[in-house]
Order: structure tokens, then sequence, then C-alpha cells
């Protein structure tokens, strides 16, 4: 749908009343217009509906406004005036004063006037409105702002590569009042948008010029929340089978269905009347002021491990989006020049600034995130544990006990083996201890039968093979025992082994040759450790 073309001719009017009947030539080659004696100023009927439709809707505007919003190529607003003084002639419309700027303002007059842009418009006559009789004669400011806004969203920006704008002056509502329960207090928006074509059922607007205090301001975003919380009985018939109580929907949902984003409508602040720092901060003002509102309620699960990342429910919320004036007639709506409560301050285009931050949808898209890294995270580092031998990657790092009761404690480790390689290489080592064992143990026995037997049991000094007291090693030089001998002597308590000593023949025939007594420098040492006359002691 173009922006920039004039409202659609009613159907009862007459298509061949646009123009004046042509009067006879003036002068050979012209073509004269005679004005009809009813709009002596010369307007079409289609301008006239169109001039009807728009202040039936924005209430009082200029000419100049008039003819941007309707002809918006015309050089001038000659045109919209002619059609002004023709419907002023049949008291239609009327003019209160003057803007600051010394624009004539124009306004419906008395019920007349209001029925006709009723009539051209296609609603009910109790849906106009007042005439805003009066509101011309102080300059009309805050209409001119809310004129000033709707003319931005219809027409789009003025600056070169600014989008074009969205809907006609049929889309748009102004002086819309709701009452609160109780019937006590109202909300009034500015302005009321539709454009379900874009996929915004319902936009909520509030022109504030910057002469009201930001608390009441911030309350107005209090006051829509407590309006949109009431629901109505649902008259659906595919619900007739639910209780009365449970048979309630949201007003606003039925008023304006398609809404599909999370939260109530939105409402958009444009702020104007100041310079550009006042205008940032008086936005930051009522960001804080009417967070409540606006901010929804933090969820997070602390099983994600997010670290503290979380999501915003915003069913019981009100969307805010916020600019300024400047920004939005120079750019136009689809620009970027709306800021998101709730948002990094950066503006955004409408259809982007109604999404909302922070959504459940959002942090799962985060968590998968987080999720992948952190797999992606353990399977190199379980790439770095893959066995040596057999090359498996394991799922997860391990550590097990086996043994009995778990006495040994296995851990994977980068270089290391899987459990069955581990295993395997256990039995090996075993294996390979047994052997080394063994191997020892018959090279002891060898060396062991090659030394002197046992004292006691004449026997081999390693003491009896296989036995679990045999030696494992070679006998030193001072054992006379072998250990199982020993160990009787110790569990009887006979004492240590004392060798008999050497008789004088012995000791007389030691010094001609050495004695082949195996013994025999133990006998001797013996007998001066245990002299014969203390040996009975």
């Amino acid at each position: 749908m173009s922006t920039r073309q004039s409202l659609a001719q009613p159907a009862d009017h007459d298509d061949q009343a646009d123009t004046a009947e042509p009067a006879k030539p003036s002068r050979p080659g012209r073509t004269a217009y005679r004005r009809g004696a009813a709009n002596p100023n010369g307007s079409t009927n289609a301008l006239r509906a169109d001039v009807l439709s728009a202040l039936g809707v924005l209430k009082v505007a200029t000419a100049d406004q008039l003819q941007r919003l309707l002809r918006p190529g015309a050089a001038s607003n000659t045109a919209i005036r002619q059609a002004l003084r023709d419907l002023a002639l049949h008291s239609l419309v009327a003019s209160d004063g003057n803007t600051k700027a010394r624009h004539k303002t124009w306004r419906l007059e008395g019920t007349a006037g209001l029925e006709a842009a009723a009539h051209v418009l296609g609603v009910p006559r109790s849906d106009m409105g007042s005439t805003a009789r009066g509101a011309g004669r102080s300059g009309a400011q805050h209409a001119m702002a809310v004129n000033e806004t709707v003319l931005a969203f219809i027409l789009g920006g003025t600056a070169p590569d600014a989008p074009g704008g969205v809907g006609t002056i049929t889309d748009w509502s102004t002086e819309v009042e709701f009452v609160l329960p109780g019937g006590r207090r109202k909300v009034r928006p500015d302005a009321v948008w539709q454009a379900p074509e874009i996929g915004v059922p319902v936009l909520m607007v509030e022109v504030d010029r910057s002469t009201m205090a930001p608390e009441r301001v911030a309350a107005k975003f209090a006051a829509y929340r407590e309006l949109f919380r009431v629901k109505v009985r649902d008259n659906d018939p595919a619900r007739s089978d639910e209780a009365a109580a449970d048979r309630t929907v949201h007003w606003w949902r039925r008023a304006y269905p398609g809404h599909t984003r999370p939260g109530y409508p939105p409402v958009a602040l444009v702020v104007t009347d100041a310079g550009p720092v006042a205008l940032a901060n008086r936005q930051q003002k009522v960001r804080d002021l009417a967070r409540d509102a606006w901010g929804g309620s933090w969820w997070t699960m602390r099983s994600d491990n997010a670290g503290g990342d979380g999501w915003r429910e915003y069913d019981d919320a009100v969307p805010v989006i916020a600019t300024t004036l400047e920004l939005l007639a120079e750019h136009g709506p689809m620009g970027p020049v709306w800021w998101r409560y709730g948002r990094d301050e950066v503006r955004y285009s409408l259809l982007e600034a109604l999404e909302s931050p922070d959504t459940r949808a959002a942090y799962d898209e985060r968590q998968k995130a987080r999720e992948k890294k952190a797999e992606e995270e353990h399977q190199e580092l379980m790439k770095t544990l893959a066995c040596a031998d057999c090359g498996n990657v394991p799922y997860w790092e391990s550590t097990q006990e086996y043994g009995p009761k778990g006495r040994q404690t296995w851990t994977r480790r980068p270089g290391g083996l899987c459990w069955s390689c581990h295993e395997k290489e256990q039995q090996r080592r075993e294996q390979e201890r047994e052997a080394q064992a063994q191997a020892q143990l018959e090279a002891a026995r060898e060396a062991n039968a090659k030394l002197r037997p046992c004292w006691t049991c004449r026997g081999s000094i390693g003491g009896k093979a296989g036995s679990s007291l045999e030696l494992k090693e070679k006998a030193g030089p001072d054992r006379l025992e072998c250990p199982h001998c020993e160990s009787d002597r110790e569990d009887q308590e006979l004492g240590p082994l004392v060798l008999p000593a050497p008789t004088r023949r012995e000791l007389l025939a030691a010094r001609v040759s050495a004695p082949a007594d195996p013994w025999w420098k133990d006998r001797v040492r013996h007998a001066e450790l245990y002299p014969v006359k203390n040996r009975a002691a």
C-alpha cells in the first residue's frame, strides 16, 4: 500500500463532480472552469472527503499538515485551503486560531462536521470523539506534535535514504478513551495505530513535549499495564464446555487480534520540544521510573549451569519503545530510530524494537551454544585421552577402582590406556614379575645348593624347594641354618645356635692343613664368642 496516495473516494461520491463544469472558452486555446455555487472555492469532492477523513482522525490540523498528508506531491497547500473554505461554508469545519508559527488551525464543526467525517470514515458517530473546539486558541501545540508523529509514520522519513512510511490516516485514531476497572481512572493514548499487515495489530502512541514531569509520564505505563490486565468473558463457541470462571480472555486480544509477541500491546513514547541531550536524558529517566511496568520477571535454571544467565517473562509487561520526533521525522518508523526499554541503547527499526529482549527462546539458543561449546571442548579433551594402544577415544574422563575392595585406583590420563588395555597391561606386567621372580628363585636355589648345608637338617641352606620360607636370594655367609630349622628354633625358644668348639686335636691338625669342615671358621668364632666354661649358663 503506498503511503503517499490520497484516501480513496467514497462509493457514494459522484465521480463527475471532481471537476467543475466547463464553461465557454474565454480565449481560443484555453478552457475556463466555472466554480459551482455550492463550493465557490472550486474544491473537488474527493479532496473534501479526504480533508474530512483527516480531521476526523486528527481532530485539529493546519492546511500545511493536511497538504503533506493528503497531497504530498503538490507544490502548495492552495487546494487544501480551498477545500477547507468550501467545507467551512457548509459549517462542517471551522478555524479557532493559529499555531505559534502563525499557521491557521482547522477542526470539525459541530455535530454536522462529526457526522460528515464519520460517514466518510465509515465509523459510528459515537466513535468520533469531540470537535476539539477551542484547541487552536492556545496554538494546539500538543495536537501539532501528535499530527507530526502520525505524518512521520504515514509518509516516512525525510532523509534521502530513509524507508517509506506505513499505512494511511484511516489506520489511526485519536482521543480513544479506555476506562480502567472501577470506572474512575481512564487511559487516553495520544494516538492508536493499527497495522496488522506488518505484524503490529495495535500500537499505543504517547507524545511527550517535555512539559510534564517524568514521574507523570512513567505513571502512564503503569496505567497501561493495569488496563491490559483486564479480562472479559470469552463467547467463543469452541469454549462453551469450559467453566464460566475459565472462559475469560484479555479484552485487547478480542479488540486487536493477531498478537504473536510476548507481553501486552506495545506503547511508543515520542519525545520532542527539547535539545538532544535533554531528550536522551528524559527517555532514560522515564525508563528507570517505569521499569516495573516494562521490565518483566527474571528466571533462571541452576541445573543448566548457565553461570547466572536466564531469561525474562513478559506475560505481565508492557513493551515500551522510545524515540524523538526529530529522529522519527528524519528516518521514518521503519528506520533505526527506536530504543527498546530493556535493551542496549541502540536504535532499531520498528519491527526489530518490538522483539522482546532476553526471551526464553533467546536463552535456549545461548544455552545450546554453551552446551555445544562445552561438548566441543570435552571432545578435544577426550582426544588427548585416546588409548596409546588401541586408539580408543573415551566419552567421559574416567576414574575407576578395581581389586579387592577397590584398593587400587586407575585414572585415564593423556598418553595412557583405556580400561581394557590397562587390564591387559597389568596382566602382562604381573606375568613379567612372576617370571622374573621365578627366575630369581631358580638362581637362588642353584646358588644355595652350592653353599654349605643347613647345620641342623643337613639340607639346602635355602630351605625346602617350593615352601613359603624358601629363600628367594642367595644365603649370606653367616647363615648356619635353613629358614625352616631357624623357624623351628624360634618356635621352641632354643635360643641362638652355638656350634661345638674345636677340640685340641682339631686345632693342632688345622695348623698343618685347612680343615674340611665347612663350618670351621664359625666354630672357631663361636668358641671365641661363647667360651666353653660359660656355655652352660
